[in-house]
């Protein structure tokens, strides 16, 4: 299969589908490469992020959990994902499969939503007493009763985040990525940088990387709150800074290393190329640039949210 970076005379081809998974119908923006003499293909990569497209309108249809969140649970409870398909009577891979993506079938679908009430999990480590012997039986009851009840995350992944929950950790250590590489940034600009990562990442992989809600504001795309959320980033200064002609903007300045291990290869690709992008990019240029997509341009004037599906329009490819 051939990379998703583009060789000469070829481009993305981004075209509207609908596809069939279980027995109802979604439709989704379907991004293939087409050459120069009208030969198309897809790579694994664009497979998986044309098919996440419809796995993400399915959760969210039947209220399915996001891969996030059963990780989130499996680590609540303290187990490996071997341990977690055991308790829960499934697979001996298949919690791992689902972190990973894939899609659960109705039923176990049913089994992941229950397991947010612990007392509920209780009872299938009952259950499970014989398999997994006495000794680890006792020693796992006498610690998740004593865990405070799950909490769900408050932000919730949908169209408007990317598909993904909100992550601090990913926004910080993107911030601070940024910063590292491009020296201080101003907010205006700070902005613009995350826009184009989230939409990126959206469009190379099915999933956004923050999290983060986007409004389509006077000076360009902005996250929704941004003033709260860049003051939420520990170890991150916001400094006014006075320009000569008296007028003034807000720098943002950290002297933390990024944690890049938070991100993965794909996500990592987009902050790189997001980066030398706008490298020697000032923040009035990066804001004109994006009045030139149109998730700014259909949304500025009512100073709506933007979806991600947009991110098939970016002028970045």
């Amino acid at each position: 299969m051939k990379d998703v970076n583009l060789m000469s005379g070829e481009r993305f081809l981004t075209e509207r589908r609908t596809a069939t998974f279980r027995k109802e119908q979604f439709d989704y923006l379907h991004t293939a490469i087409i050459d120069a003499s009208g030969d198309s293909w897809t790579t694994t990569q664009l497979d998986e992020a044309n098919l996440n497209q419809v796995y993400n309108q399915y959760r969210v249809k039947h209220g399915i959990p996001f891969p996030e969140e059963i990780i989130a649970l499996r680590k609540y409870y303290g187990l490996s994902a071997a341990k977690m398909s055991e308790i829960l009577g499934l697979g001996i891979n298949q919690y791992r499969s689902y972190e990973s993506g894939d899609m659960p079938s109705a039923s176990n679908a049913r089994i992941l939503i229950a397991i947010r009430d612990k007392s509920i999990f209780l009872d299938f480590l009952d259950a499970s007493k014989e398999i997994i012997g006495e000794a680890e039986y006792f020693k796992l009851q006498t610690r998740i009763k004593n865990l405070e009840e799950y909490v769900r995350p408050t932000s919730m992944p949908s169209a408007l985040s990317g598909y993904v929950a909100f992550s601090q950790q990913k926004l910080k250590s993107a911030v601070e990525y940024f910063i590292k590489e491009q020296g201080g940034v101003f907010v205006t600009k700070m902005n613009k940088l995350l826009f184009y990562a989230d939409f990126l990442s959206y469009r190379r992989k099915g999933y956004g990387m923050t999290g983060l809600c986007y409004v389509a504001m006077q000076f360009g795309p902005v996250p929704e709150n941004w003033g709260k959320i860049y003051d939420s980033i520990s170890g991150v200064g916001m400094n006014e800074y006075i320009f000569p002609d008296m007028s003034s903007g807000i720098e943002l300045d950290s002297e933390a290393e990024p944690d890049m291990t938070v991100f993965d290869d794909i996500e990592i690709s987009v902050l790189k190329e997001v980066s030398d992008r706008f490298k020697n990019v000032k923040a009035g240029e990066i804001s004109k640039i994006s009045h030139q997509e149109s998730g700014w341009i259909e949304n500025h004037k009512d100073r709506g949210r933007i979806d991600y599906s947009y991110a098939f329009d970016l002028t970045m490819q």
